[in-house]
């Protein structure tokens, strides 16, 4: 049976699901308890932030992998369906093994106790705990300090970046967002950062202090120029990430100094291989020759990508196919777009936060653009070499239509 959905799991083994999101860690602590707190049986590097956290553990995975380790990760959302989003050594979970951690709390009992996000948190930790892993990497949800991934003991915590995203549920200034984003810090622990704003950088060392946990800076304690790493006496040269951006090289880094602070013995000519290697799906992905996905849906993962497209595309006319939640900035990232666009091409998508195509359309100041409705419409205008489509926006919208254009 091909399962694709995570409902469909609860529906199997008869487990539902709290309709009703309480704030606060309880009852995914409570849970975890009652299963004998599998997140505290490996090492684990936790992962928070605003843009960089899925690019960071996608290098982190490939450095691993290379280096002959076991490892486990969890990421959010799903690109595909459920099962990518949980990994034992770079394969998706099968559904033998979410099989397993279901059937696992069925047993325990913590039907109605948790909500979908919370479920699945569970059936990662669960399925980590069914093979030995040398470590185990954790992407949150939102935020960090109350988020369902946050409820190990012990952890090594990294925040590539900190900007203003999720006002409904975070707070609508850097401050109050970056004090979400610092909960992963644990007592007496490590933490890792890329370069943050002052504000957001302020808040991250207070709450660091206050848990006694040991800082290391991108730009002070280790750093990355001209492709060469470096920290302390250590140094990697020629390190040529494929993931297209400057701010990959600090994601890069960032993965680097989590495993020499894992530690774990690093090779020169394994990282530089492992870099090359390491990719992520909908982050500036090479779909075919001049298609691309970009799941930019936030301020600074927009001004990454325009930044990159006038670095690495400086002569190309660039269309834009673009869906966008409704609870973004739309107006930010329609200006920012503008600046390197061809074209525009708005799509309707189906999700409960889809923003309309014919608002983006309204707000659009670009002279060539459309609308289009339906998904099977879509349309490509690369006609010749000087021309490419970035397919960008939601990362919902991403995996709506990547059956779409992996067939096209």
């Amino acid at each position: 049976m091909e399962i694709t959905n995570f409902n469909i799991y609860k529906k199997k083994w008869d487990i539902e699901s709290e309709t009703v999101i309480k704030p606060g860690l309880a009852s995914i602590q409570k849970a975890l308890k009652k299963l004998g707190n599998p997140q505290n049986k490996h090492r684990v590097i936790h992962v928070a932030g605003t843009n960089g956290k899925g690019s960071t553990i996608a290098f982190l995975s490939g450095l691993a992998k290379e280096h002959d380790l076991t490892y486990g990760s969890f990421n959010s959302p799903s690109i595909v369906d459920v099962h990518d989003q949980i990994q034992l050594n770079g394969q998706n979970v099968t559904e033998q093994q979410m099989d397993e951690a279901f059937k696992k709390m069925q047993m325990a009992e913590i039907s109605g106790m948790l909500t979908d996000f919370e479920l699945l948190t569970v059936a990662a930790f669960l399925v980590f705990e069914q093979i030995p892993l040398d470590l185990v990497f954790i992407e949150t949800g939102m935020g960090g300090r109350l988020d369902s991934t946050n409820v190990m003991e012990q952890s090594i915590a990294v925040i590539p970046s900190i900007s203003i995203d999720h006002t409904n549920f975070l707070g609508d200034t850097i401050e109050q967002i970056s004090w979400h984003k610092a909960g992963i810090i644990k007592p007496n622990s490590k933490l890792i950062i890329g370069e943050l704003p002052e504000g957001a950088k302020n808040i991250v060392q207070e709450v660091a202090r206050e848990q006694n946990a040991s800082m290391l800076e991108l730009g002070k304690n280790f750093s990355v120029q001209e492709n060469t790493y470096t920290f302390g006496k250590t140094t990697f040269n020629d390190l040529q990430p494929q993931m297209l951006g400057k701010h990959q090289l600090s994601n890069m880094a960032l993965a680097i100094t989590a495993l020499i602070e894992s530690d774990v013995p690093l090779k020169e000519s394994i990282v530089q291989q492992a870099v090359k290697k390491a990719s992520l799906l909908g982050r500036m992905e090479r779909i075919e020759e001049d298609i691309y996905f970009d799941g930019a849906h936030n301020e600074a993962s927009i001004d990454a990508l325009v930044e990159t497209i006038k670095d690495v595309f400086p002569n190309k006319n660039v269309h834009f196919i673009v869906g966008i939640l409704k609870d973004k900035d739309y107006i930010y990232m329609l200006r920012k777009l503008e600046e390197v666009a061809a074209s525009f091409q708005f799509m309707d998508f189906h999700h409960e936060r889809a923003l309309p195509g014919n608002i983006l359309y309204s707000h659009s100041l670009h002279s060539e653009k459309c609308i289009t409705k339906d998904i099977s419409k879509m349309h490509f205008k690369n006609k010749d070499n000087s021309d490419i489509t970035i397919v960008t926006g939601s990362l919902y919208f991403l995996t709506e239509i990547r059956a779409k254009i992996v067939n096209w």
